[in-house]
């Protein structure tokens, strides 16, 4: 089975796939959070087969929590049937950095590895 790891943030939203198979997580990159929001994430649900979706649940950040609530809600119209799970995400991006820590790095490379920690946290 193939799970979705989204790292949700007002303007991009980051992502991880996960092989249950093979235990395998994998970087997909991101997409931009705008009108082709949903539109580009249902092309990616299809071409990867996802059957779940982990997303990222911020425990402290309450105004995050209403923004992905909405989100959620969203693809819960389109994919009615998807089993869609929240993780605690407190320190992903954190525990990214320190994965990053001796490279040259951007800000996307932490994201996209914040997306593969939510999905490494995620016990399926």
């Amino acid at each position: 089975m193939n799970i979705l790891g989204i790292d949700y943030w007002t303007k991009y939203i980051w992502l991880a796939k996960k092989d249950t198979k093979h235990d395998v997580i994998i970087p997909v990159w991101y997409i931009q959070n705008d009108g082709w929001t949903m539109f580009e994430l249902s092309n990616i649900i299809e071409q990867y087969n996802i059957k779940k979706i982990v997303i990222w649940w911020p425990t402290k950040q309450k105004d995050m929590q209403e923004k992905i609530d909405r989100f959620i809600k969203e693809l819960q119209i389109i994919y009615p049937d998807m089993d869609i799970v929240k993780v605690d995400e407190d320190y992903t991006s954190v525990e990214a950095n320190a994965t990053t820590w001796n490279f040259k790095k951007k800000a996307w490379e932490e994201d996209t590895i914040a997306a593969m920690k939510i999905l490494e946290r995620y016990k399926d």
